[in-house]
């Protein structure tokens, strides 16, 4: 263990010693606050509309739930950014060379840079809470669906993170890892619209939908938290930081 927290402090002293942690944190708080300032603007609108007409007023809730699913789209750019150089750069650098030389393992390595990885996005995460606070000091929303929404959160960016890792361990340049991330993590974003043009078969359709990302974190948006969700993204975590230590593996005998 003390292995892994080596590695995983290394790689997050070297990303905060670089512009890239700092441009990472501007990226998500001004767009997220550009977001929410525009959907506040108009959440008051249509309430005021409602009052006047006689209509049904908009609810805090969706106010939210449009606020975490604007989160989860801007993560598509942000994860890819703080994973593409967790291999890709240090095979480029030779330096990965020091480290599959040193004592450690395969399943250390990939471990430590998973938890350096989720550590600096869950901070980015941490920071974004500054929006719903700012509806608790002006509005009464429910606790509940916001502590289960950034858990949803949490889980999806870190399964974005083992996904974002085994990429950046197959290629040897940034950007490409960074690019084949975006499309990976876009194509699961969007598996649940495209599900019913992939098969005309019933069970097919839905089994194309249960791997989409979407589904499963609608029910944390709604303040669900149910077993088979948090299963589907550990089993996603799993599955693709084992692709990730099969991939550093192999690099050892080349």
């Amino acid at each position: 263990m003390g292995a892994v927290l080596t590695i995983a402090q290394r790689d997050l002293k070297a990303y905060f010693a670089s512009i890239k942690g700092s441009v990472t944190f501007w990226f998500l708080l001004i767009f997220m606050g550009m977001f929410f300032q525009s959907f506040c603007s108009t959440f008051l609108e249509l309430q005021g509309q409602a009052m006047q007409m006689g209509g049904e007023a908009p609810k805090l809730s969706q106010l939210l739930t449009a606020i975490f699913q604007n989160l989860h789209f801007i993560l598509l750019f942000v994860v890819p950014a703080v994973t593409m150089a967790s291999f890709a750069e240090e095979k480029k650098t030779q330096v990965h060379r020091l480290l599959m030389t040193a004592p450690v393992t395969s399943t250390q390595i990939v471990i430590g840079k998973f938890l350096s990885a989720a550590g600096v996005l869950g901070m980015v995460l941490l920071a974004s809470a500054v929006f719903p606070l700012f509806l608790f000091k002006y509005g009464n929303p429910e606790l509940g669906p916001i502590l289960s929404s950034y858990l949803g959160l949490f889980l999806l960016m870190c399964s974005q993170v083992a996904f974002g890792l085994w990429i950046s361990s197959m290629v040897s340049h940034q950007f490409l890892a960074f690019m084949f991330t975006v499309f990976g993590l876009f194509l699961l974003l969007i598996l649940t619209w495209i599900a019913p043009n992939i098969s005309s078969t019933g069970m097919m359709e839905e089994f194309v939908k249960y791997l989409a990302a979407t589904t499963h974190l609608d029910n944390f948006f709604n303040g669900l938290i149910t077993v088979a969700d948090v299963t589907y993204f550990v089993a996603f975590i799993s599955l693709f930081l084992y692709f990730t230590n099969v991939a550093v593996e192999s690099q050892r005998w080349r």
